[in-house]
């Protein structure tokens, strides 16, 4: 068995070295691959551009913060807030209560005012008028119209003074403010007038006229009607009155504010003077024969609400200033409306505005560079005082458009006899 294995291997390489050999088949040679030349296409050098040279600026130099203070000696910085108080009362014999109902709580309207140290006040009193012969021929006073009443000592006499001043008592205020009633039968008025006694108050405050020094150009103006009645002024109308007491002070409105204790359309016609109720004298419209037709429901004082309006106009629209400016003389919190009243006045009365003769800048985070401090004059050149929040309920805002400081009138002041204001800014730099 061996040997023919052995046999078998020598034949399968015998048949493999054949199979080899040149003579077995054609062998092909394979001619060598040339690679192709390939010239590189030659590009002209790109010339760079020159760099542009950086200008060199010169260093901008910051404005520098310096702050200044308003000049010292300008009176605009003083605060000496002043308030002319005018009533105008209606003293027809329907007037007894309410006038009653006025002097029982006269103390809560007068409080805010007459008690604040800071407020010099005038108050004074003129009473309705009647353009009839009636009346002119059978009134019992002396008093002409728009002319102010005597002031009453404590024991109810008249002095020759015409309006209450910061030295009175408040008793003597509320003597003088109780003028009383003049009944029909006697003279007193029967179709009142109320904005031609008040024109006429204006008219009566030049030299040596009776009003003299009532009126004073830097103080608020402030005209309260009291009445159950409504205004029968047959030349002068709601809008023109008011006008009048605008250009009084100057054209400025800011300056006058008008107020109303009045009765309302829908009261009974029992709180109401007889011009205002369903009668066939005064409101024939409302009748046919002596029959009541039901076509009326009720009258108030419209005259005297739209003059209202129009004086305090830009205090809100005439429903909002009707509710601030008009309380009812009726009303079951007399007191409490009173009062609120007199807070009302006092709050206007303390506002105040200055003009600034720089305008502020603002710094890198938007906050205005201005400060606002009240002191005495020694205080304040020593960079101190009350400093003035920068808020506008309880402090002052500015306005850039009239470049002015308005602080509120409720501002919390640590008050200093004789104190006033040094306003601190950093100026915009003026432009080269």
């Amino acid at each position: 068995m061996k040997p023919l294995i052995a046999l078998c291997i020598y034949v399968s390489a015998f048949l493999l070295l054949s199979a080899c050999a040149q003579e077995s088949g054609t062998i092909i040679a394979q001619k060598t691959l040339e690679q192709p030349k390939v010239e590189l296409p030659v590009y002209p050098d790109v010339v760079q551009p020159e760099q542009p040279e950086i200008p060199v600026y010169p260093t901008v130099k910051q404005p520098e913060i310096v702050w200044i203070t308003e000049d010292g000696g300008q009176s605009q910085l003083d605060f000496n807030p002043r308030v002319d108080i005018l009533f105008v009362t209606d003293n027809s014999d329907s007037m007894k209560s309410a006038q009653a109902n006025l002097i029982k709580n006269l103390n809560r309207f007068t409080n805010g005012i007459t008690n604040n140290k800071m407020i010099d006040y005038h108050i004074g009193v003129i009473s309705t008028w009647d353009s009839s012969e009636r009346f002119a021929t059978k009134k019992k006073d002396t008093y002409q119209i728009g002319e102010l009443r005597n002031v009453k000592t404590i024991a109810g006499t008249e002095s020759k003074e015409r309006f209450v001043t910061k030295k009175d008592s408040a008793g003597i205020l509320a003597n003088t403010l109780k003028i009383g009633v003049a009944p029909y039968a006697e003279g007193g008025p029967e179709v009142e007038e109320f904005f031609s006694p008040l024109a006429a108050a204006l008219d009566k405050s030049g030299h040596a006229a009776v009003n003299e020094g009532f009126f004073r150009d830097d103080a608020q103006l402030v005209v309260i009607f009291m009445t159950d009645a409504d205004d029968s002024s047959s030349r002068i109308t709601p809008e023109q009155m008011a006008q009048t007491l605008i250009d009084f002070k100057g054209g400025r409105q800011d300056k006058v504010s008008v107020y109303g204790v009045l009765v309302n359309a829908k009261d009974p016609d029992s709180v109401k003077d007889w011009d205002l109720r369903v009668h066939p004298k005064y409101h024939p419209e409302c009748f046919t024969g002596q029959k009541n037709n039901g076509k009326c429901t009720g009258f108030g004082p419209e005259r005297l609400e739209e003059m209202i309006v129009a004086a305090n106009n830009g205090a809100g629209n005439p429903k909002q200033i009707r509710e601030q400016y008009i309380m009812s003389i009726t009303s079951p919190i007399f007191g409490t409306e009173l009062g609120r009243m007199g807070d009302s006045i006092t709050v206007k009365t303390l506002e105040k505005q200055i003009f600034l003769s720089q305008i502020p800048r603002v710094d890198d985070s938007g906050k205005l560079m201005l400060r606002v401090r009240y002191g005495t004059a020694d205080v304040l050149a020593q960079g101190k005082g009350q400093l003035i929040p920068n808020k506008a309920n309880g402090g002052w805002t500015y306005n850039p458009s009239s470049n002015s400081v308005k602080l509120s009138g409720n501002v919390k002041y640590e008050y200093k006899e004789g104190a006033r204001f040094a306003v601190d800014l950093v100026p915009v730099p003026l432009a080269n």
